[in-house]
């Protein structure tokens, strides 16, 4: 291999991006009572925030609800309907489809690729709908069908302990994770505990390196310029 080419092929691999596991913990930190309230935590120098919603709105179309962080337990949800602070109401204080279909959505501050989320069951069932997108996401009168394709999971399992979901259907690097307790049932409830990402990074090359770098650069330029002569 001729060391121009050579030179290239490791200019190619110092600017290309890398991966690097973050993990976000839910189990302590509860925002204050408010409907549209949210939540920010920064780990690395990534930062996510998460918004409560619920398709209690006119049409079943989505309006902001109130994040609750349950210590020890995890993240769920009180709608408008349930109240604020719903947290003396059964099961309803989770992620949960009763009556309507709570929604967590969590924006990163720079792109990820999604690794695997976190949850605890109650009520014997914790299926869940997921979507993920690329740029800022408003749901303030949309409706489920308006956010396309959802990553349906099942959670087999009747006993109440902690799940981990897989994330890797969602292939490539998102903006943005909406969790949902599952889309036309009734009787999903969850916490969700913690999300694992990998923030797209840029390395930053060692001294030897970025000398070889630019020395390939240089011999390219030269080529070309030999070229167009």
């Amino acid at each position: 291999m001729s060391s121009t080419l050579r030179s290239v092929l490791l200019a190619s691999a110092l600017l290309s991006t890398q991966a690097a596991a973050t993990e976000f913990s839910f189990i302590s930190g509860n925002p204050a009572d408010a409907f549209g309230n949210s939540y920010s935590q920064t780990v690395g120098g990534l930062t996510i925030t998460a918004s409560a919603w619920s398709t209690t709105g006119h049409g079943n179309r989505y309006q902001t609800a109130e994040l609750e962080i349950f210590s020890g337990y995890g993240m769920g949800v009180c709608n408008r309907d349930e109240g604020l602070d719903c947290s003396s109401s059964g099961n309803k204080h989770a992620l949960d489809n009763s009556g309507a279909a709570d929604l967590i959505l969590f924006s990163f501050s720079s792109a990820v690729q999604l690794g695997q989320l976190s949850l605890q069951q109650f009520g014997g069932d914790s299926d869940l709908s997921l979507w993920a997108g690329s740029g800022s996401l408003n749901l303030e009168g949309q409706k489920t069908n308006d956010l396309g394709w959802a990553m349906a999971v099942t959670n087999t399992s009747r006993v109440d302990n902690i799940k981990t979901v897989n994330l890797s259907g969602f292939s490539g690097t998102y903006d943005w994770l909406a969790v949902s307790a599952r889309v036309s049932q009734l009787n999903d409830f969850a916490k969700l505990r913690a999300l694992q990402v990998e923030a797209v990074t840029s390395p930053v090359p060692e001294a030897d390196n970025w000398a070889m770098l630019l020395a390939g650069l240089g011999l390219v330029g030269f080529a070309v310029r030999r070229r167009i002569r």
